[in-house]
This record gives C-alpha cells, structure tokens and sequence, in this order.
C-alpha cells in the first residue's frame, strides 16, 4: 500500500471554503426555520449540522498550522465523534421519515414539516462523515511518522533466526 499523499493548498482552499459555507448554512437555517416558519426541527438539525461543520472547519486550519504533526493523538477522538454524528443522522433520518409517512405528510415549511428535516438529518449525517474521513486521511499521514514499532518483513522472518 502506497503512502498518503498530502492534499494541496488549492485542495485544502476549497475544503476550508465548503467548510465554512456549511456553517453558514447551518446558522441561516437556524434562524430562518426557528424564527420565521417556527420548525424547530429542522432549525435544531440546522444548527447541528453547522456545527459538525465549525469541527471540519477546525480539523483542517489544524491541519494548515501543522498542529497535527505536533499532537496526532486527538484525531482518533474526532474519528469516534463523527461514527456518533454519523449515527445522529441515520436515526434521525429514518425516525423523521417514518413520522412524515406515518401522519402523511406533504411538504409543508411552516410548522412541523418532518420532509425537510430528513434533509438536515442527512446533512448532518454528511458533515459526520466528512470529520471521520479527514479525521483518518490526517490520521494516516502522520501514523507512519509516529507509530513506535515499524515492523518489516524482515524483522518477522528474523524472529525466529538463532544465529
């Protein structure tokens, strides 16, 4: 397996970018759905998604300020933390859509439209998966760096060489 290949500041560019576009996105719907049309549940759904979001956003300016290198340890926490989100998301998807059908619902914006909190519940479930996959991608670069015991081939094989 061949090792990974750091991303390029174009790349991490465009990723901080779609990062702090989704918090702001996040915090629009917050206000928009809560204040305006009182749908709390996609204002809360909103506001989750913005801030897995803002943890994206930090995952990478940690990753541009070399903080990474200096203390890999807390990626693995992130990498847990976003299986959570990612779980947070799938149950609330399938409950939302289940209570949408169940009432038989249309898609209604005012009140408590349970159609478009499925939306937030995968964008949610969205950002979840994006803070596991950089999480890990930033793990592997600095997992050969780190690791205490690089093994070979040639230290297995030599184990059990007596001589």
């Amino acid at each position: 397996m061949s090792p990974p290949i750091p991303p390029s500041s174009c790349l991490m560019k465009v990723r901080i970018t779609f990062a702090v576009i989704g918090i702001l996105v996040g915090v629009s719907v917050l206000a928009v759905f809560g204040a305006k049309y009182h749908n709390w549940n996609v204002a809360i759904w909103g506001l989750m998604s913005g801030l897995v979001a803002s943890v994206v956003l930090f995952i990478h300016i940690a990753y541009t300020k070399n903080y990474w290198e200096v203390n890999p340890y807390p990626l693995k926490q992130l990498m847990l933390a976003g299986c959570f989100v990612q779980l947070a998301g799938v149950c609330g998807f399938v409950t939302y859509l289940t209570l949408a059908i169940l009432n038989e619902q249309g898609l209604i914006i005012e009140g408590p439209g349970f159609y478009l909190t499925c939306v937030w519940c995968f964008m949610t479930w969205k950002w979840g998966f994006l803070m596991l996959y950089f999480s890990r991608s930033y793990k592997r670069l600095y997992q050969q760096t780190y690791s205490l015991l690089h093994k070979t081939d040639d230290s297995v094989n030599s184990r059990h060489n007596y001589s």
